[in-house]
């Protein structure tokens, strides 16, 4: 049974280093504060939280 994604599109992350990812948590940070509405902060929220996770993953710790 394939694992059910927390994400709404698919990504293949696999060419991302930790470095990468971290760059990506930077500037949403940044960008947080920039967002209009609760819609779009949700949004950006909800992408952030996918990428700490990705950071998590146990492969990509060294």
């Amino acid at each position: 049974m394939a694992k059910e994604q927390k994400f709404p599109f698919n990504l293949d992350l696999s060419v991302l280093d930790t470095g990468s990812i971290t760059n990506i948590l930077n500037d949403i940070e940044y960008h947080m504060p920039l967002m209009d509405s609760e819609g779009e902060v949700s949004e950006l929220k909800q992408v952030k939280e996918f990428f700490e996770d990705e950071l998590k993953l146990s492969w990509r710790l060294h």
